[in-house]
């Protein structure tokens, strides 16, 4: 940000909801079979029953297992706080609110900009 025009030292503080995760990659198994039984008196009686597997796929590296990532969720950003020199400008401000808003996706509610020393 310091690359924005009027804007010194900056600090940014940002708060997310959670911590990112990790989604492993799985081999998955079902089977599904149905049956149909007819009674003397014409009811029909149907039974599905279901089965499912589900197993960490993993790799071996030195002899050692770990899981093959399918995906990294990332954390969802839930504010920001930054303080930066020349921020008491409301044009400077304004430029800094638009920045982290067009980085970031969060609403410019959600965004507080200080002066800072």
């Amino acid at each position: 940000m310091t690359n924005i025009e009027g804007v010194g030292d900056v600090k940014v503080f940002i708060n997310y909801s959670e911590s990112a995760e990790t989604v492993a990659m799985y081999n998955e198994n079902s089977k599904t079979s149905t049956t149909e039984e007819t009674d003397k008196s014409g009811g029909v009686k149907k039974v599905e029953q279901k089965d499912s597997q589900k197993e960490v796929i993993y790799q071996e590296q030195n002899g050692t297992k770990t899981p093959i990532v399918q995906k990294t969720v990332e954390p969802k950003i839930e504010g920001a706080i930054i303080t930066a020199k020349g921020a008491s400008d409301i044009n400077v401000k304004t430029a800094i609110i638009q920045a982290v808003e067009a980085a970031t996706g969060l609403a410019t509610h959600k965004i507080q900009v200080f002066q800072g020393n």
